[in-house]
């Protein structure tokens, strides 16, 4: 469980110290013993059911691309990321948040650690919820200087050659460094799916690894449905 009082902003690195400090963190991780995760409390394969009734609060899900923004007290913002990233944007001033999801395409992903050389139209879509959340906050009035951006996912695979967790993580990080936004908290990497609930009026966020196989195969389709679609231009 995040709390906004007990974080403190993450240090600015160039892209390149990005990439070296996930790429030490990775072998670290790569060389302890892989422990099998426990059997879930859960006994229904309807994880939108069991997690949503521990909160007294009003579901709003964020699917891959999209944002949402909002200051009503009953909200409550629900995505489920994978190797993508997830942001959570508050303003604590205006008792106001906002998520968006991010995954970028191959195609992008093909020019690591190089965004420049990908396509400017792909790349000005793939970020669009970036954009587009800092949009609505900024309309609404929240202040550059007053916001909280924490970021989620980014997971990591050993079958996964092409490393997307890595890469989504590095390219939206060097987005929003260029964008002069700071990331105030980050919850990457690792083996597992993650859940994250965000109250936008308060700013909390509670995060759940999702650990079983179907909740692997269900993101790997998700992502793999999404990559279909921003690539084909519709």
């Amino acid at each position: 469980m995040s709390d906004p009082s007990d974080s403190k902003p993450v240090k600015t690195q160039s892209v390149k110290g990005r990439i070296t400090d996930l790429l030490r963190a990775k072998r670290e991780s790569a060389a302890v013993p892989v422990v099998q995760p426990e059997e879930e409390r859960r006994k229904t394969d309807d994880h939108d059911a069991y997690f949503n009734a521990q909160f007294k609060a009003k579901p709003v899900y964020v699917e891959p691309g999209k944002v949402s923004c909002t200051q009503r007290k009953n909200d409550m913002l629900v995505a489920t990321v994978g190797s993508g990233v997830l942001l959570t944007i508050y303003d604590a001033e205006l008792k106001m948040g906002a998520m968006g999801y991010v995954i970028l395409p191959e195609p992008i992903l093909d020019f690591f650690p190089f965004l420049d050389k990908a396509d400017n139209d792909l790349v000005r879509k793939a970020f669009l919820p970036i954009e587009s959340c800092i949009a609505e906050m900024k309309k609404k009035g929240a202040g550059k200087g007053r916001i909280k951006i924490r970021i989620f996912g980014g997971f990591h695979q050993e079958e996964d050659e092409q490393d997307r967790g890595l890469k989504n993580t590095v390219f939206v990080q060097e987005y929003l460094y260029r964008k002069g936004l700071h990331v105030y908290n980050a919850d990457i990497g690792g083996a597992f799916v993650r859940r994250v609930h965000f109250f936008p009026t308060t700013g909390r966020t509670v995060r759940r690894l999702l650990k079983r196989q179907s909740d692997l195969e269900m993101m790997a389709a998700q992502e793999s449905d999404f990559n279909k679609i921003i690539t084909s231009g519709a």
